[in-house]
C-alpha cells in the first residue's frame, strides 16, 4: 500500500518544484485537469464495478469455469477462494502490470523491406525521448511516410473520441504543427499476461515503463483503440475493409463505454477494475472471458494461447516518454541476440542506465509466427506461458541494485552461444525456433533469469521489474540503480532495503561478478 497518494495534480507540481530554469513542464494546466477529472470518474467506475465483480465471483458458473481453466492445484484452490479475496488478489496483480511500448525491427525484418523506414535508437537520442506519430508527421518524417491516411483517421478518432483528451491545432486533414503534436499521447500497453516481449507486432524491442510515470500521466482503455475504431467505429474508415466485416460478429464492441453513456470512461493505473471488467467483455466471444483472464492474472504455471497475446489493455501516456522513464529495456532474443544491433542496444541501455533483458517469445520473431497463421485463430490447442522468464544481459549488472553469484563457466557459456548464433546468422542458414530454443536453455542452465514480478515479490513496483535467482538458489529483485542507496540524479528513485518484499541475503551483495 503506498503511505502517501499523489494525484495528477501533486505529481505536476512536484515535478515544476524540482525543475531547472532550463527544463519545461511535462504537462500542461489543461492535461493536469484532464487527468484529474479521468481519475474522479475512474474511481466512482472502479467501485460500481467491484460490487459488480464481487457479484460474478460468488456465482457457480464462474468457479467452474475457473477450474476449467486450469485444471491444476492453484486453479482448484483459487476456485474455492472467497470473493473478496479473490478480488483483493486481483487488485494487488493490477498493481504491479506492466507496461510496454514497442519499437524496432530485427535484421531479418529489414532485409525483407530494404529501405523501409522504422524507429530506433538514433531517433531515440536525437530527440531525447520516444517522439509520438503526430509529432514526427508534422516534422514530415520519413518514419511515417508511409502512414496511410486512414490509419491518422483511426488514430485521431481514437483521441478525440475514446480518450476525450484536450488535444491542440487543427484535426485532419491538416494536423497539428510540432508543437500541437506534443500534446498527443503515446500508446502503451497493458501487459496483462506479462508476455516476455510485450506486444511483439509493433517492434522487437520493448521499454517497460516506471508504474509510477502510468500512475501520474495515463489514463487507460479496456483494450487497443485503433483496433476498436477499425472495427467497432462506423463512422471512421478502417484501415482494411474487412475489418468490422469480421471483426464485429467476434467482438462486444458496446463493452468499450460500459461505464459511460456514449464514450467510455477511463481507468487509471489504480482505478481500473471496469477497464478490465470491459476488456473481458470485449474480448468474451474469442477466448478472453473474465474467468480465463483471472486465471491467467492469479495463476502461477498458466497459459496463454498467441491469439490471447493481443488482448492487452492500452495506456495513454502524456508527455513524453524519455529514457529515465523506462526501467527495463527487452530485446528479442530471436531476432536480435548475436547481431551488430545488439551492440547498438547495449550502448543506449548503458548510455542511460537501462537494464537489459532478453525474451525468447516462442523462439520465433513477430514475423515468423505470422506465418503460421493457424496457430493464431482463437480457441486453438497451442499454449504458452504465462509471466516466462526473461534472461538477464551481462551489463545489466552493472545498471541495477544487485549482485549475483555466478557459475565459473558462465562467461564461457554466454560467450560460447553469442558465438555460435552470430556464426549461424552469417552463414544464412534458416534458425528455427527450436534452435534458438536450445541456446536459450544452455544459458538459462547457468542462471541469469529474470522472472517478471508479481504482487508480494517487490515493494519497489517503480523500479524493479522482477526477481532472479542466482545458481546457489538465492533470489532478490532487480531494480534499476547500481547501489542500494543510488541517489535519484542517476536513477530517478532512490532504492533501499525496504524496496524488498522479503529481507535482503547480505552474501549475495559482496559477490564481484565478471561482465562480459
Amino acid at each position: 500500500m503506498r503511505p502517501i497518494r499523489r494525484t495528477a495534480a501533486a505529481a505536476c507540481l512536484l515535478a515544476l518544484a524540482a525543475a531547472t530554469p532550463a527544463e519545461k513542464p511535462l504537462l500542461k494546466p489543461e492535461q493536469v485537469k484532464y487527468l484529474e477529472d479521468a481519475k474522479a470518474a475512474a474511481i466512482t467506475a472502479s467501485a460500481e464495478a467491484e460490487q459488480e465483480l464481487l457479484h460474478i465471483f460468488r456465482s457457480v458458473k464462474f468457479r467452474l469455469e475457473l477450474i476449467w481453466n486450469g485444471l491444476g492445484h492453484n486453479a482448484w484452490k483459487m476456485a474455492f477462494t472467497p470473493a473478496t479475496e479473490l478480488l483483493g488478489q486481483i487488485k494487488g496483480a493490477l498493481e504491479f502490470t506492466e507496461y510496454t511500448t514497442n519499437f524496432g525491427v530485427d535484421p531479418t525484418w529489414r532485409k525483407d523491406h530494404p529501405g523501409e523506414p522504422t524507429m530506433d535508437f538514433d531517433t531515440i537520442d536525437k530527440y531525447g525521448y520516444i517522439p509520438n506519430m503526430w509529432e514526427l508527421r508534422a516534422a514530415k518524417s520519413p518514419l511515417v511516410a508511409g502512414t496511410p491516411t486512414d490509419q491518422w483517421g483511426v488514430m485521431e478518432a481514437a483521441e478525440d473520441g475514446l480518450y476525450q483528451m484536450p488535444i491542440s491545432g487543427k484535426l485532419l486533414p491538416a494536423g497539428p504543427n510540432v508543437t500541437e503534436a506534443l500534446d498527443r499521447p503515446q500508446y502503451i500497453a497493458g501487459n496483462l499476461r506479462r508476455i516476455d516481449i510485450g506486444v511483439a507486432r509493433y517492434g522487437s524491442y520493448a521499454a517497460v515503463l516506471r508504474n509510477d510515470v502510468i500512475q501520474d500521466r495515463s489514463v487507460v482503455l479496456p483494450s487497443d483503440s485503433g483496433g476498436w475504431e477499425n472495427i467497432c467505429n462506423s463512422s471512421v474508415k478502417p484501415i482494411q475493409k474487412w475489418y468490422p466485416i469480421f471483426g464485429q460478429p467476434l467482438s462486444r464492441c458496446k463493452s468499450m463505454f460500459k461505464y459511460g453513456k456514449d464514450r467510455p470512461v477511463v481507468g487509471t493505473a489504480d482505478n481500473q477494475l471496469h477497464t478490465l471488467l470491459s476488456n473481458s467483455l470485449i474480448f468474451g466471444k474469442v477466448g478472453g472471458s473474465l474467468s480465463r483472464l483471472v486465471y491467467q492474472l492469479l495463476v502461477p504455471e498458466a497459459t496463454t494461447r498467441r491469439f490471447e497475446t493481443l488482448f492487452y489493455t492500452e495506456a495513454g501516456v502524456l508527455g513524453a516518454v524519455r529514457p529515465q522513464d523506462m526501467k527495463l529495456m527487452v530485446a528479442s532474443f530471436p531476432g536480435i541476440f548475436g547481431t551488430p544491433e545488439a551492440n547498438r542496444l547495449r550502448l543506449f541501455c548503458t548510455t542511460h542506465k537501462i537494464p537489459l533483458a532478453w525474451a525468447l517469445n516462442g523462439g520465433e520473431t513477430w514475423s515468423a509466427s505470422m506465418k503460421n497463421w493457424k496457430e493464431w485463430l482463437p480457441y486453438v490447442p497451442e499454449f504458452e506461458p504465462v509471466g516466462a522468464d526473461r534472461i538477464i544481459d551481462p551489463i545489466t549488472w552493472t545498471l541495477t541494485n544487485a549482485t549475483v553469484k555466478l557459475p565459473p563457466l558462465w562467461k564461457v557459456v554466454w560467450d560460447a552461444v553469442v558465438a555460435e548464433i552470430e556464426a549461424r546468422r552469417k552463414s544464412k542458414n534458416n534458425l528455427k525456433a527450436s534452435d534458438f530454443q536450445v541456446w536459450w536453455d544452455r544459458i538459462m542452465a547457468f542462471g541469469g533469469g529474470l522472472h517478471p514480478m508479481r504482487h508480494g515479490d517487490c515493494h519497489a513496483k517503480d523500479m524493479c521489474s522482477g526477481v532472479y535467482t542466482s545458481y546457489d538458489g538465492k533470489t532478490d529483485c532487480l531494480c534499476k540503480g547500481t547501489q542500494p542507496n543510488a541517489s535519484s540524479a542517476e536513477t530517478g528513485s532512490t532504492f533501499s532495503q525496504s524496496n524488498l518484499a522479503a529481507p535482503v541475503d547480505k552474501s549475495l551483495r559482496s559477490v564481484e561478478v565478471t561482465i562480459v
